[in-house]
């Protein structure tokens, strides 16, 4: 499959929604947020939050689908979308350090 490129902020949310045991995002403080417990509700937050404009996109890409159109709380990778974060994901992994 040949991805095309995106933005560093979208290749994110797809990493992190694939290193979820749902390959899942959930709403949460800030944005969407790849967590695999219930969301904390007090203190700051671990964890790198997506916008929901940067959510959209992937919807719009088929690379995700919400839960609740209206309102969302959770997007969950479609299998194109898992497919593309886990050729990212190689991608990254394969690629050389140059000095």
């Amino acid at each position: 499959m040949q991805m095309q490129p995106h933005t560093p902020v979208i290749r994110s949310a797809l990493i992190a929604a694939l290193d979820t045991p749902t390959h899942s995002l959930r709403r949460g403080p800030g944005g969407y947020i790849a967590i695999g417990q219930p969301i904390k509700k007090s203190g700051p937050v671990p964890y790198q939050a997506f916008t929901r404009r940067a959510i959209q996109f992937l919807e719009r890409e088929g690379l995700a689908e919400f839960d609740v159109p209206k309102f969302p709380s959770v997007v969950t990778l479609t299998e194109a979308g898992v497919a593309a974060a886990r050729e990212l994901k190689a991608s990254m992994a394969t690629r050389t350090v140059k000095p």
